[in-house]
């Protein structure tokens, strides 16, 4: 399925509770997973190599655009060998982390985190405007999980379901869940709740998701090759999906985020990554690196993005971050 990984790959001061100690970068995490909620507030989630059994995963925390990281409480979470470990945060208080089997949350920055309670495999990752939301396989079918920001416990969320393993995708007031060949079912949600409506991709595309205002978008990727495959953005304004634009067919896609400033694509192949920009007149590839594949890539305003590079493991573990929504990337030390 194109939604996996492909081989080649791989905050505010009402957090003043968390103990950790803070460091000019060098915090000896090697990088997993980030997300940001602005400009300068972020994490990243990885494996400590300051652990005695080398086998401890770590959060760390910036304030300050990656200039100085403070080490914050985690889960219990394993090292996973095939999935990843993930992090997602929507505000300074409210996260998620993963590895992939485990499913953890926050309502208070880190303070204290609560497990689940759900049995499964952990997809797609995301927020709606009450709480958090999380698509989880349990050996028979994929389903959307719910559970409210401050408080509560996980609840499927009825009738946002299909069987088998499926790729998910989330973005703020959709959800698309697939299985390669088979379906592709799609959500949006109102004031009244959710509903479904056709998919903006076919059965044979992997579907990443967008939103920019009222206005949704969808990457479809489909019809791969060695190292290539076509990608169609397309865009909803309330109606039927249409497309838009064509970014380049180079790489498979890893990523896809999009902001009023820039859409912006990650792909992966031929032993390089990319990250194309859009969607004007013509789409241009303005970063490109040799090695592993570029991961978690994602707005955290209009124009500043961030994103993983490879991860532990892999022949680089790297975030990257862009403060002018993608024309120029810098390495963040973490």
């Amino acid at each position: 399925m194109w939604g996996k990984r492909v081989a080649v790959l791989a905050i505010s001061l009402l957090l003043a509770g968390t103990t950790a100690s803070v460091a000019q970068a060098g915090t000896g995490v090697v990088p997993a997973s980030t997300s940001w909620v602005s400009a300068d507030r972020g994490w990243v989630l990885g494996v400590d190599t300051l652990c005695p059994t080398a086998k401890c995963t770590q959060l760390v925390r910036t304030l300050d655009g990656g200039a100085s990281w403070t080490r914050v409480k985690t889960p219990p979470l394993a090292i996973p060998e095939t999935d990843r470990l993930r992090v997602v945060f929507v505000n300074d208080a409210a996260g998620m982390v993963t590895d992939g089997e485990q499913l953890f949350v926050t309502s208070n920055g880190g303070t204290r985190w609560e497990p689940s309670g759900i049995k499964g495999n952990v997809g797609a990752l995301g927020f709606d405007d009450s709480g958090f939301l999380a698509v989880i396989y349990d050996g028979t079918s994929s389903k959307l999980f719910h559970r409210e920001l401050w408080f509560g416990s996980w609840q499927p969320v009825v009738g946002i379901e299909v069987e088998g393993r499926a790729f998910g995708d989330i973005a703020p007031g959709q959800v698309s869940l697939a299985t390669f060949g088979q379906e592709n079912r799609y959500w949006t949600r109102s004031p009244s709740g959710w509903m479904e409506e056709p998919a903006p991709c076919d059965i044979f595309a992997a579907t990443r998701l967008g939103t920019v205002g009222t206005d949704r978008y969808a990457l479809c990727s489909f019809d791969p090759g060695f190292g290539n495959m076509t990608k169609e953005l397309r865009k909803s304004e309330g109606g039927p999906f249409k497309t838009v634009s064509v970014p380049p067919r180079e790489g498979i896609t890893t990523g896809f985020a999009i902001s009023p400033e820039a859409a912006l694509v990650a792909a992966t192949g031929r032993d390089w990554s990319f990250v194309h920009r859009g969607p004007g007149e013509k789409w241009d590839t303005l970063l490109t690196l040799g090695g592993p594949a570029f991961e978690d890539l994602a707005f955290a305003d209009f124009r500043h993005a961030t994103l993983v590079r490879g991860g532990p493991g892999q022949e680089f573990a790297e975030v990257y971050r862009t403060v002018d929504a993608g024309l120029n990337w810098k390495l963040v030390k973490v």
